[in-house]
């Protein structure tokens, strides 16, 4: 009886050991559970208050916080780890438990006469396994899983990364199209200055009505790149919302944000992409688990050792009589068609492709680094001069506009100069933000998330 007791006080502990886990999800089950990521946020959830400038720091901590990407990422985290619980619980002992209850008739061969009386017994027995030594498998195992742990942590800074760099790229975009569309505005307002002076002089018989005629297509063509700048206004706010996790369209201000310059060389760059990348973190883990996995493979070729106990009762009535087994187990496959050395080759090309792996993303990640310092030494080069013509620009069209009131110079003269200061100050706007979007691809592939300050600044 203190058997039976005992062994009901053990199943009892399981139980209770499995309840805290089962409660965790059914509760995940609930419609009212989610953690940020899992539903999409509303504006007021995300902190973005109508009227109220939101800088650029802000809305990457939205974006940190609330992008369904990222709780994905940590939840791989998470499921590494638990698959690192999984594979130590191998070291600890398995412990099963059983009972039954049977009823069957007791007839044997040459007993006459049969009967179909069926008689009660009970049974119950309590099993134990315990590896002692199985030559490195549990241990390359949890190295695996070590490693993949490792690599999923990484795989979240890959994603924290590229979030960032998403809204930073969709900020600047902006920022972009809003400058642009107020150039564009601006030139309307000029054509639209140049119509009226056109008519004014049409009318004292100082000009002809080409001219009016051509103010009048100079206004309309200045209308229609506004249009085509608001148009992209939208487009890139709605890119900006989607890059924070938002699936609406909030009336909210966006502040100003620029990124901290990197000067550095590519050679300069790449040392410190190196070292901190976290897409070459990731594909480095991944070439020591198939290392790992080598060790696995060859240890699977020597047998297992183990220890297996057995307790149990058994009767047909109480008090149940009680028995004891051991075993020291010795387990090896002594012929399988040659699969496991097949295993362990298989294994050899799959180190041999993860180092593969490893080094084509580190000449990709150069390629990149160059290409983004390039287009960040030529966008600053580009501002430069952008601002150089934009000052002549404006001086010329001064000239111009005084000599065509006074009748020395013709409309499309007039025209030319105004389109002329138009494109520069665009160029100096795309230069601007070509500069500031390079800025954060560096940041982005070197592994930098913090590389963003609230002043605006010009280059």
């Amino acid at each position: 009886m203190k058997l039976i007791i005992r062994y009901a006080a053990l199943l009892a502990l399981a139980g209770l050991c499995g309840c805290q886990a089962v409660k965790q999800a059914r509760q995940a089950q609930s419609p009212t559970d989610r953690l940020p990521g899992e539903t999409t946020v509303t504006a007021a959830q995300a902190g973005l208050e109508l009227g109220r400038p939101c800088a650029l720091t802000n809305l990457e901590q939205i974006a940190r916080s609330y992008h369904p990407s990222l709780l994905q990422a940590q939840q791989a985290v998470e499921s590494a780890r638990l698959q690192c619980r999984m594979t130590h619980s191998g070291r600890l002992p398995q412990v099963t438990a059983s009972g039954a209850y049977n009823r069957s008739t007791q007839n044997a061969y040459g007993r006459r006469p049969n009967s179909t009386e069926m008689r009660g017994s009970w049974s119950g027995s309590v099993g134990l396994d315990l590896l002692l030594y199985d030559f490195g498998k549990l241990d390359a195992q949890e190295r695996q899983a070590l490693e993949a742990l490792v690599a999923a942590e990484e795989q979240l800074r890959v994603t924290e990364l590229e979030v960032t760099f998403n809204v930073r790229a969709s900020f600047f975009d902006f920022h972009r199209s809003d400058e642009l569309y107020r150039v564009a505005l601006e030139s309307v307002n000029q054509y639209a200055q140049h119509l009226e002076e056109a008519r004014t002089m049409v009318q004292v018989g100082t000009r002809r009505q080409y001219d009016v005629t051509k103010a009048e297509v100079d206004w309309g063509n200045a209308r229609m790149d506004v249009i085509t700048y608001s148009n992209a206004l939208i487009v890139t706010r709605a890119q900006l919302n989607r890059a924070l996790g938002l699936a609406d369209a909030p009336d909210y201000l966006i502040g100003a944000g620029a990124m901290a310059p990197h000067p550095e060389s590519v050679e300069d760059l790449m040392a410190a992409a190196r070292g901190n990348a976290p897409s070459l973190a990731v594909l480095r883990a991944r070439a020591r688990a198939a290392s790992v996995y080598v060790d696995q493979t060859i240890a699977e070729l020597y047998p297992d050792l183990s220890l297996g106990a057995d307790a149990g009762l058994s009767g047909r009535g109480f008090p149940l009589a009680w028995n004891f087994a051991w075993a020291l187990r010795v387990a090896q496959n002594v012929f399988d068609g040659h699969r496991k050395t097949a295993r362990i080759e298989d294994a050899v090309t799959q180190l041999r492709t993860a180092r593969s792996r490893l080094a084509d993303e580190e000449q990709s990640l150069y390629l990149a680094l160059v290409t983004a310092v390039t287009v960040r030494e030529g966008a600053l080069k580009r501002l430069e001069v952008s601002e150089l013509i934009e000052r002549q620009a404006v001086e010329n069209l001064d000239i111009v506009n005084e000599q065509y009131r006074v009748g020395v110079s013709s409309s499309i003269e007039r025209t030319d100069a105004q389109v002329t200061v138009t494109q520069a100050k665009a160029a100096v706007v795309r230069a601007r933000y070509d500069y500031q979007s390079a800025v954060a691809r560096i940041a982005q592939l070197i592994g930098d998330p913090v590389a963003s300050e609230e002043p605006a600044q010009n280059n």
